[in-house]
C-alpha cells in the first residue's frame, strides 16, 4: 500500500511542477446565434453554410451563413426556406466534389494517352 501512495504523491507533484492543465471535454463554446436572422438569402450569394447540432453547451440547432462579401448571418433552422436552402447547398457541394473528382480522372487519362503515344513503334 505504501508503494501506491508514494507513486500517487510523485505523480501529483510531477503534474504541479510542470503545470499540466486539463482540457475541458465539452468545450467552452456557447451559442453563436442569439437571435436567428432573416430567411432571405440566395444560394448565389453564399460562400459557406455551417450547421451546428445541439450540444451540452448550446441546446439549439444553429445555421450560420457566410456570404461572398464576408458577412455572416444566423438563419432560423425551423424555417422551410432555410431547410430548402440547406438541401440546395448540400446538393451543390456534392456536385462540386464530383466535378473535381471527374477532372482528376480526366487528367490522369490524358497523361496516360500521351505516354503511350511516345512509345516507338
Amino acid at each position: 500500500m505504501k508503494g501506491h501512495g508514494v507513486a500517487f504523491l510523485l505523480g501529483i507533484t510531477f503534474l504541479i511542477l510542470f503545470e499540466v492543465k486539463g482540457t475541458p471535454l465539452i468545450g467552452s463554446r456557447r451559442c453563436f446565434c442569439i437571435n436567428p436572422g432573416s430567411d432571405k438569402i440566395s444560394l448565389r450569394s453564399l460562400k459557406d453554410l455551417k450547421q451546428f447540432a445541439p450540444s451540452p453547451s448550446c441546446e439549439k440547432t444553429e445555421i450560420i451563413a457566410t456570404k461572398k462579401n464576408g458577412d455572416q448571418t444566423c438563419l432560423n433552422p425551423d424555417s422551410t426556406k432555410v431547410k430548402q436552402l440547406v438541401k440546395q447547398w448540400k446538393k451543390q457541394v456534392s456536385q462540386a466534389k464530383k466535378q473535381k473528382k471527374g477532372k482528376k480522372v480526366q487528367k490522369i487519362k490524358r497523361t496516360v494517352k500521351i505516354e503511350r503515344s511516345k512509345v516507338p513503334r
